[in-house]
């Protein structure tokens, strides 16, 4: 049979859907290796000092690069997040889109996100800083604002009862220099950062009539 005559049927939708697919397949790929890299992160994070017990608290100068995120994906090897409490100038589309993939399969439970509004109002908004605004805007569980921010803190409570709290110079993006951080295990702390990230959308809320 000439190659003329074969019946040939696909599910293709076109170029337009070929390119789709490869878009996605690009970014399943570029997700899966930023993990994998947050996760030899962790583990640096890990070999440079145990997590620490309730009321232990270390203080950190590095030029390795991990950051807040590697120490969520060290939590999550152990532990559900009940509650996370993020404030941050930056994060990269990779690092975006596992978070909000751990939000969706409930190993982050609940979130908070403090936002620079630097990537969405004040200038060209990156894609990274719409796809959070919009996943916020659509699920329950998540409340954020974008502000003149450029605090760097994270705060998890998890199932087990820890209260992990992370703070310093780096952001959710790949950072190659000296940096400085602080992370302890204590429950005051938490609270304080959940607290003025709370009252920071609680405020906004109620300038732009909203019920919070």
């Amino acid at each position: 049979m000439k190659p003329d005559d074969w019946d040939i049927q696909t599910d293709w939708g076109g170029d337009e859907e070929i390119d789709h697919l490869l878009l996605r397949s690009r970014a399943e790929k570029r997700v899966l290796k930023n993990t994998e890299v947050h996760l030899s992160k962790a583990k640096a994070l890990s070999d440079l000092c145990e997590t620490p017990k309730e009321g232990e608290q270390y203080r950190i100068i590095t030029e390795k690069q991990f950051n807040a995120y590697a120490l969520i994906l060290h939590v999550i090897g152990n532990d559900v997040i009940e509650e996370m409490h993020l404030a941050i100038y930056r994060i990269n589309q990779p690092t975006v889109t596992s978070i909000i993939d751990l939000i969706n399969s409930h190993r982050i439970k609940k979130a908070t996100f403090v936002i620079s509004s630097f990537f969405n109002q004040t200038k060209k908004p990156e894609q990274w800083a719409i796809t959070l605004r919009d996943f916020c805007d659509e699920n329950d569980r998540c409340t954020h604002i974008y502000t003149h921010n450029h605090a760097k803190v994270l705060a998890v409570k998890t199932e087990k009862g820890d209260h992990f709290v992370f703070e310093g110079s780096g952001n959710m993006s790949d950072n190659a220099r000296i940096e400085q951080y602080l992370y302890e295990n204590n429950r005051q702390s938490y609270e304080f950062h959940k607290g003025w990230m709370k009252d920071l959308i609680t405020d906004e809320k109620q300038t732009h009539g909203i019920s919070a």
